[in-house]
């Protein structure tokens, strides 16, 4: 059986590039024991130890990651996000299944901290036990609502931290999904002001790579947003306009990439699954594209795919 592909999410990308910040705006009480000298090390291969079926993909993403609290002793936080549109009850016994296996596995404690991307404002759970009478086995873990930003965006407090604008893009498209024209305006508004905040090239790059990928238009209104964008260029220039230019290649490689995986899986088997096709279209991990289009050319079945 050839090894699964890493589908991974924007939302794993966002803690790969972005951990410090994007933990300072989502769990500040945690962050402030965090000694951030010691650069944090993830932890994916004892993951995939202890979860080798954890579904990945743009919807889900979970990180374990050792990082070195103030007082000098290491802790592992256990990162689990829940961006689906809806909720879901298993989501507290999936973390508890997950804290035990890593206790069990490795000896170590590890702190939960769950991020919910769904529009159910009461729905948040901290805890999972299981028994009776007050006994038995119990769980508690930390929780960010992302619904809890929608009037924060565009507060002072968060002004400083750059990850505000991966949360407002995620809250964008939750907004404007069914309308493509109404997304398309408000993926410009927000990278208008992004580009005024005056962040490095390389945080741009970043940040341009995740809001893209949170923020998917159609291939006409994605054509008539770079126009836009291009004609507020020569209205008020923007610095990096190059570099939204270089991102925009980019994308045109990697969705040609795509068509390319698609096509070699429909003239060697013939029509090719929705969920499959939605896995390729989905990625968007320059490697990982790689190594897709490669299976796709070796694998003697769909269903090895």
């Amino acid at each position: 059986m050839a090894e699964p592909i890493n589908h991974d999410s924007p939302w794993k990308e966002t803690l790969d590039r972005f951990l410090r910040p994007f933990l300072e705006l989502t769990f500040p009480s945690i962050t402030r024991h965090i000694d951030w000298s010691v650069t944090p090390i993830s932890l994916e291969q004892e993951f995939r130890e202890i979860a080798p079926d954890a579904e990945l993909g743009p919807l889900r993403a979970d990180k374990l990651i050792k990082v070195r609290l103030l007082n000098g002793n290491d802790e592992w936080l256990l990162i689990h996000i829940e961006v689906q549109m809806q909720y879901d009850p298993k989501l507290p016994r999936r973390v508890f299944d997950y804290c035990c296996r890593i206790h069990s596995r490795y000896k170590m404690s590890v702190v939960p901290l769950v991020i919910l991307g769904d529009t159910r404002r009461n729905w948040r759970p901290i805890t999972y036990s299981g028994g009776f009478a007050n006994l038995g086995l119990r769980i508690r873990f930390a929780i960010c609502k992302v619904d809890d930003f929608k009037n924060r965006i565009e507060g002072p407090c968060h002004r400083d931290n750059l990850t505000i604008f991966i949360i407002a893009a995620y809250l964008g498209t939750q907004k404007h999904r069914k309308d493509p024209a109404s997304l398309s305006e408000c993926r410009l508004e927000l990278t208008q002001k992004l580009y005024a905040r005056g962040y490095t090239r390389e945080d741009l790059r970043s940040l341009l790579f995740v809001i893209d990928w949170l923020m998917p238009l159609p291939a006409e209104h994605k054509v008539q947003f770079r126009k836009r964008l291009q004609q507020l260029q020569k209205e008020k220039p923007m610095p990096h306009v190059t570099l939204f230019e270089e991102l925009s290649r980019e994308e045109g490689r990697q969705e040609g990439r795509q068509g390319c995986i698609l096509d070699l899986l429909e003239t060697r088997f013939g029509e090719v699954p929705v969920a499959i096709r939605d896995r390729v279209q989905g990625l968007y991990d320059e490697a990982g594209l790689k190594e897709m289009l490669r299976r796709a050319a070796v694998i003697p079945s769909l269903k090895e795919f």
